[in-house]
Order: structure tokens, then sequence, then C-alpha cells
């Protein structure tokens, strides 16, 4: 008579994997699998196995150990709970994935970071909404974050400084810095593309125009000081005191 296989438990996992790489079924297709170098360090995949369509597919389901025996079982049997109704499990997983670095562009991230950290907290939220739309979505929107790197940035920065407006270029950067930043605390990517951008690098300050309107009607305003409201009173006062 044969001899009645062991039932799979950690233990035996961990055996398997302590005598090199394994490649074991543990039942109804799903595998557990690890290279030499995965074996070594105690880590495996878990793969689901099956056929659709004719054809020989497989699934990986995670990581071992972070996915226990019970997890792996359990997400197996949801799977070919599909595969039975006609669903191609493996397919659908890359699909998911398509849509989820879909969803991870500038564009999406800008709106996540304006919804979240923008419009509650600002209140002028739409001058950083006005800055995205203009100056930040047609140059990088379409781009995955994860491809996002420093010269990008500068071209964003290098045109609104090309269009003479460095203060908003000034914005615009502190605006890149942050909404990475968002990207990288929820480990969309692993470092900031803006970081290390200053004033300079966004064509430095604006300098202050030496005066806002032509001489004849900054005359009259001047001689009408008294009936004019009092902020604007004020800033003809600080202006004809820079003379």
């Amino acid at each position: 008579m044969g001899t009645t296989p062991k039932p799979v438990s950690d233990l035996l996992l961990k055996s398997w994997l302590s005598a090199g790489p394994v490649n074991r079924s543990v039942g109804d297709g799903l595998m557990f699998v690890a290279s030499e170098v995965g074996a070594r360090v105690g880590k495996a995949s878990w793969i689901l196995r099956y056929r659709f369509g004719g054809r020989q597919k497989e699934k990986v389901l995670g990581r071992y150990p972070e996915i226990t025996l019970r997890t792996a079982r359990e997400l197996a049997l949801r799977d070919r709970a599909q595969i039975q109704q006609g669903v191609d499990v493996a397919v659908q997983k890359r699909l998911q994935k398509l849509r989820i670095s879909d969803a991870h562009n500038v564009e999406s991230l800008a709106s996540a970071w304006y919804e979240r950290d923008i419009a509650p907290k600002y209140r002028r939220p739409e001058a950083v909404e006005r800055a995205i739309r203009r100056h930040i979505e047609p140059v990088i929107g379409k781009l995955p974050v994860e491809v996002v790197r420093p010269v990008h940035i500068d071209e964003v920065l290098t045109r609104i400084v090309a269009a003479g407006a460095p203060t908003v270029a000034n914005d615009v950067r502190r605006y890149l810095l942050r909404m990475f930043h968002f990207a990288v605390k929820r480990k969309w990517i692993d470092s900031n593309p803006a970081y290390g951008f200053e004033v300079a690098d966004a064509g430095g300050t604006e300098q202050a125009k030496s005066r806002w309107l032509p001489e004849a009607e900054w005359r009259t305003l001047t001689a009408h000081r008294a009936a004019l409201p009092s902020w604007m009173a004020r800033a003809i006062g600080e202006e004809a005191a820079r003379g």
C-alpha cells in the first residue's frame, strides 16, 4: 500500500524551503513556488494554475510568508469560483493593474491632492486649482506619476518663466513639491521629483512694478484719496511713499 501524503502545514512549507528551490502543489491547482534565492530567505510565491479556453494559465496570488497557507487557499477558492463562471482571473488581474496605473497619472494625483489637502483648508483654493489646470496638467498631466523626473518639473517651471511670470512659477514650484510629497506618503512613488528646486530655479523673485497707473490717472486718484475705500487709500499712500 502507498503511504498517505503528509497534510500540508506551515511546518511542512518551512521544511520544503529549507531543502532548496520549491515547486509543489498543495492541492486544487494551488502551487507553492520558491527560487533558490527565495528559499534561502524563507520566501515563496502562491500561484494558482488552471485551464481556461483550452490553455494552461496561472495567476500569482501573493507572497509567503505574508500570505499564509489558509489565506492562499481562500484566495484560490474564490478565483476557481470565478473561473467556473467564465472569468479568466489572470487577465482580470492585469486589467486591474492597468486601471490602477491609469488612476495614478499626474492629473489624478493633482485632483486627489487638491480634494484632500487644498479645498478643505485654503480660503481661496481656486488659485491652486487654476495653477494646476493652466500650468501643470497641460505639460505633465497625462504622465504616470512614477515616470515623472526632475526634468519634467523643470519643463513646467521653464515654460512659466518664459511667459514672464516668475511669481507664478514659484507658486507652482511649491504646489508640485507638496503634491508629489502627497504621492510619496501614499507609496505611489519612492521619491519626490520636485525636491531640490529653489526660487532661483523658478526665475527668481518677481520685481515689483514701479507704478500701476498712468501718471494722469495717478494724480487724479491722489487728489481724491479721501473719498476712496480705506484699503485703496492705504495702497496709494504706500506707493507715494516709495516715490
